[in-house]
């Protein structure tokens, strides 16, 4: 068990930024436990500890915390960052019309995206390190898909390439968008316990995405690019730490000025 540093906890901890973030807060000192549904920790550093865990099985949330508390008894800050999203970049079987909405992908976004940030973070209150004044952090992921919806248009290009409609799917901005009101009803619940809650909402971020895909995207954003995962970071550390102590209730898009247009 870790006693001397300060925990946070990733869920989603081997995604492209639940690793990045992983590595980052654990090269900041911090103990981190990463949470994911893969068999191993894929390579990650030390000074953060694995957990697999299937974040929809909330039935079975007090074993996961059982997990937990026997890695530390100092949590400061839980980061709900697992969601499902289809990703363009080579995959696009994700992606279709409204009109062929399956009830089966439906409820797997739902409980994921959003049923698992309120139960986990539910579970893990009792366990928060309140010694000292310290405010403690729940940092929610959300998207600017929770802000805005999609701009089916940024796809027609890809489209073309492909030879078939790809259009984003309504699941993941409904559940995005869930997830903003639970941080704004959790701030205000837990403010005066000790509690900051926000979230922190990306822009599309570069990941190996088709070239006319990037282009497309990059021209709907007023900096002209998309976003890269380290740029992330620095926003995350914020709302970690004593920075965000009287920050509370809070969106922050970090979109390039997706959302400003």
């Amino acid at each position: 068990m870790v006693h001397n540093k300060k925990t946070v906890i990733i869920t989603g901890g081997l995604g492209l930024l639940g690793r990045r973030s992983s590595e980052f807060f654990a090269l900041k000192g911090f103990h981190v436990i990463a949470i994911d549904i893969i068999d191993d920790n894929g390579g990650l550093p030390e000074g953060v500890d694995y957990i697999k865990f299937d974040l929809m099985n909330v039935d079975s949330y007090d074993l996961l915390v059982n997990r937990i508390t026997s890695m530390t008894d100092n949590l400061v800050c839980l980061i709900n960052n697992a969601a499902f999203n289809p990703k363009i970049e080579g995959n696009k079987t994700g992606f279709g019309r409204f009109e062929e909405l399956d009830i089966n992908t439906w409820n797997d976004e739902v409980n994921l995206n959003l049923t698992a940030p309120v139960f986990l973070t539910q579970a893990l209150l009792p366990f928060f390190n309140r010694d000292g004044n310290d405010y403690c952090k729940i940092i929610n992921i959300i998207s600017t898909y929770g802000l805005v919806p999609p701009n089916q248009s940024i796809y027609d290009s890809l489209s073309k390439k492909s030879g078939f409609e790809i259009i984003k799917p309504i699941g993941y901005p409904v559940t995005k968008a869930g997830l903003v009101m639970v941080t704004k009803y959790l701030s205000t619940y837990l403010g005066t316990s000790g509690f900051n809650v926000n979230g922190m909402a990306p822009g599309g971020i570069e990941n190996g995405q088709d070239q006319v895909f990037i282009d497309s995207y990059s021209k709907q954003v007023p900096m002209g690019r998309m976003a890269r995962v380290d740029e992330m970071l620095e926003t995350l550390y914020l709302l970690a730490t004593s920075g965000s102590d009287y920050i509370n209730g809070q969106i922050i898009a970090v979109d390039g000025g997706w959302t400003t247009w």
